[in-house]
């Protein structure tokens, strides 16, 4: 080789190298129960992730110890993390102090929750200052949603009802990259109910879907597919391992197959990090 040639390779491996990335996509990756991490080019969020206590006796899976640290610190797969969201208070989805240590160690991050998690997180400790980090939001039942456009993520808040006696739940339908993705939290709502909250054949490219929505209930079946119009559904708020309850259906296996069977397309997110890229738009 000679050294006129050398120095063009070197040339064009130094105009690669400098070259911009192209985006590979939007990571969608599951945590636990209903927590997901959302990681797009520049910006990244979460939904009912920071989790460190247990009501239930292990019913629902907890993030481990190490994501944890992790995710409250801002490090590793969540230092993109901006903004991060509660659909409702339960313990299931959401823990105050495990909040509380998430705001007070990651200075990026802002949260959205509906007032009664924000009373909780204040009685947790939250202060006056920390508030402005910690935004309490209640789409209204009728004539929703709530708009918002924060750290470049634009975010629509709608009211979705959690069932008879139960707490303020929000279905957050957030975009990163251009594409979309609602989070239901967990949902017992009538058609109704969602089209007077601002719903109807509205687009969203992944669904996080309460799994027990709509399984076995033509009539649920029928409000998802006339309040969304959905690219690919995640099952989300899956008991980790095997449960008793699962074995009429054969087992977890047979359960997870048949929850996925109502689903053509879907995608199974049931491991701690597993994670499902979307191209980005």
């Amino acid at each position: 080789m000679t050294i006129k040639h050398l120095k063009s390779v070197l040339c064009a491996v130094t105009l690669l190298a400098s070259a911009p990335v192209a985006a590979e996509g939007v990571k969608l990756c599951h945590i636990a129960n209903a927590g997901f991490l959302v990681e797009g080019e520049e910006t990244a969020v979460l939904f009912d992730a920071a989790r460190v206590t247990d009501e239930y006796d292990g019913e629902y899976g907890l993030p481990s110890a190490g994501l944890m640290a992790d995710l409250t610190l801002g490090k590793g797969a969540f230092e993109k993390v901006k903004l991060a969201f509660v659909s409702h208070k339960h313990n299931d989805h959401f823990d105050a102090g495990a909040t509380l240590a998430h705001l007070r160690a990651d200075a990026d991050v802002t949260y959205l929750m509906p007032p009664e998690a924000f009373e909780m997180l204040k009685q947790a400790g939250l202060t006056e200052a920390e508030e402005a980090r910690a935004m309490a939001v209640l789409p209204p039942w009728e004539g929703g949603p709530l708009s918002y456009d924060i750290a470049g993520v634009k975010v629509k808040a709608y009211r979705v009802d959690h069932g008879p006696n139960r707490p303020q739940n929000i279905g957050f339908h957030v975009t990163v990259d251009g594409v979309s993705f609602f989070h239901t939290g967990d949902i017992n709502a009538s058609g109704e109910s969602l089209r007077k909250a601002g719903l109807g054949n509205t687009p969203v490219d992944v669904m996080l879907l309460a799994f027990w929505y709509g399984l076995n209930n033509p009539q649920q079946s029928k409000t998802i597919t006339d309040m969304w119009q959905i690219g690919t559904v995640v099952p989300m708020h899956l008991a980790p391992g095997e449960r008793g309850w699962m074995n009429q259906y054969g087992g977890r296996d047979q359960f997870l197959a048949w929850i996925h069977g109502q689903w053509p397309g879907s995608v199974q997110l049931t491991d701690e990090m597993a994670c499902h890229t979307f191209e980005a738009k």
